[in-house]
């Protein structure tokens, strides 16, 4: 797993990283705004499994997955292109669950053979 980590999502699912310590995601009521949980990954055979928690109660169902695969052209036959594999949860809302308020927002990746990885953050929902 190259990285894990916790953005804010707006606009057309324009995704800013936000995770690390004292990190805090705003989320408005009546303004479309998300949280994403995305992990990226050096190769297409590697496939994490996402989980968001909250106060350690899983919410992975309020978030939709997706999965990108970005590489490079290649140059001949003969040369192995570099691949990253982006694995997304998102929760896009205008009517956010008032009880992430205060909490923390847990993003976590498990991958068979390696420890998991998570990036957390506070969570602020405000009315």
């Amino acid at each position: 797993m190259s990285d894990v980590f916790v953005a804010t999502v707006s606009g057309q699912n324009i995704l800013h990283r936000v995770s690390g310590s004292d990190s805090t995601v705003y989320l408005r009521e009546m303004q479309e705004h998300g949280i994403g949980c995305i992990a990226v990954v050096k190769s297409t055979t590697v496939r994490p499994s996402l989980q968001v928690t909250v106060d350690s109660a899983d919410w992975t169902h309020l978030f939709v997955a997706s999965e990108t695969i970005h590489s490079l052209n290649r140059v001949d036959n003969s040369v192995t292109t570099p691949v990253d594999a982006v694995f997304r949860l998102l929760y896009v809302t205008m009517k956010p669950e008032r009880r992430f308020n205060g909490r923390i927002l847990e993003c976590s990746a498990n991958t068979d053979g390696y420890p998991p990885v998570s990036a957390s953050v506070e969570v602020v929902v405000e009315c």
